[in-house]
């Protein structure tokens, strides 16, 4: 999602953009937590799913990331283990979950970016 879309030329605050992918950030790690947590493969997935917090790049772009930390009881990595899922191997079919998880928050992640900026804009 494009953070330009949403905050009008000319309006150059850092910190509200920083808040408002902080806010967008909770509502999808929450809906792939959710997903994590019904796909039947994942494990104890959905718990290592985190934010980072959200950072200005060298290109000046607000980013937040949502990402799996951590290894599984077995060791494996579960960003590795949610890729395999995800994408599938040559041994496994591949079992989107973190993609339609995404998909389907789009709405409520647009909608929590505009509610902080809404508050903080006043």
């Amino acid at each position: 999602m494009d953070i330009n879309s949403i905050i009008p030329k000319g309006l150059n605050d850092e910190n509200l953009a920083l808040d408002m992918i902080k806010a967008g950030q909770k509502v999808m790690q929450s809906s792939i937590q959710s997903a994590a947590s019904r796909h039947r493969k994942t494990g104890s997935m959905a718990s290592s799913v985190k934010c980072s917090k959200p950072v200005i790049n060298r290109s000046g772009d607000a980013v937040g990331r949502v990402k799996f930390y951590g290894k599984d009881k077995n060791g494996m990595q579960n960003s590795s283990k949610a890729v395999w899922i995800e994408f599938g191997t040559s041994h496994q079919n591949a079992q989107p979950f973190v993609r339609p998880a995404i998909k389907g928050a789009e709405g409520g992640i647009k909608a929590a970016m505009e509610k902080v900026f809404n508050e903080k804009v006043k």
